[in-house]
Formats: C-alpha cells, structure tokens, sequence
C-alpha cells in the first residue's frame, strides 16, 4: 500500500509500498516535505476542531450520528478543506524539498506515478485530481532548475532501501 500521513506532535509515517514506488530519494523526500507541509499549516489541528463542530451539531440535532457525520458532514465540511489543505501541502512540501537540497523534479515524478494509480472520483476523494496537482506543482518549478539538486540516482536509492525492505519483510513474516 503506498500511502504516508503526518500527525498531532509533528511525527510522518510512510508506509513500505511508498518507500518502494518511489524511484530515487528525491520522490521519497517530496513526500515526506509534502507531510511536513501538512504540519507546518496545522491541518490536523483545523480537521478536529471541524470534526468535533460537526459531532455536536448532529448529536444536537438528534439525527443518527454515524449517518449524518460519515456522509453529510464529511462531503460538506471536510472533503473541500482537504483539498485545499494538499494544495497548501504540495506548496509548502515543494518549498521544503528545495530548500533541502533535492531536485524538485522529485515532486512531479511521485506525482505522476500516483496519476497512474489513481481509481477514486474526485469528488469523493479528499485530494485534488492528481492531474491538477501536477500542473499547479509544474507552474511553481522552473524548468531550468527542475532536475538541479540532489536525490535523482535511481540506482543508488534502489541500493540503500533493500536493506530496509528485507527488515520489513521479516518482520512481517515474524508477526
């Protein structure tokens, strides 16, 4: 499964299957920037204070509490600020990947691979069309300096993470 998520206290998870889809470090560090971003604009913050809100109100109202909170509020309140939140999150994550020193090409090629996997409808994802997001992130790059920094060597990202996912696999295979 490809997928990463920050969370309350500032701590990014990235699953096994990102770490193996990504194909150089620059990838992988576009996502962990990408995080961060979520964190630096307190997203999650925001998201309970709203989840919390909605709670109150449908318990209030006396409607049956999973309906009203998984479906109505959830399309209303959440799925428009989620999408705004990645879009914050993709500006800030490219400025931090940039600032780290890695090419920012790494943005665009993560991006791409998950265009291609991608199976949900937009309007129910909590994500913008990927799409989107790849030209909203290609507007922000310069061409010139798309592939300047560091984290583009395929070969030696492949390298450096096989250790890691024989750990991974045996400790699977433990459990």
């Amino acid at each position: 499964r490809v997928n990463a998520f920050a969370t309350m206290g500032g701590f990014v998870y990235v699953t096994t299957g990102l770490i193996r889809t990504a194909d150089n470090e620059a990838q992988l560090a576009s996502v962990i920037g990408h995080e961060i971003g979520h964190i630096a604009g307190r997203h999650a913050v925001e998201q309970m204070r709203e989840t919390a809100i909605a709670q109150g109100v449908a318990t209030a109202a006396g409607l049956d509490r999973n309906v009203a909170v998984a479906i109505g509020v959830e399309l209303a309140l959440r799925r428009p600020n989620s999408r705004q939140d990645e879009l914050e999150a993709d500006q800030l994550g490219l400025s931090n990947l940039i600032r780290a020193g890695y090419a920012p090409s790494g943005t665009v090629g993560f991006m791409q691979k998950l265009l291609n996997q991608s199976s949900v409808p937009a309007f129910l994802s909590t994500h913008p069309a990927t799409a989107d997001r790849i030209t909203a992130l290609n507007r922000m790059i310069d061409p010139a300096t798309a592939n300047v920094g560091d984290g583009l060597d395929n070969a030696a990202y492949r390298s450096r993470i096989s250790r890691l996912l024989q750990r991974a696999a045996l400790r699977v295979l433990q459990t």
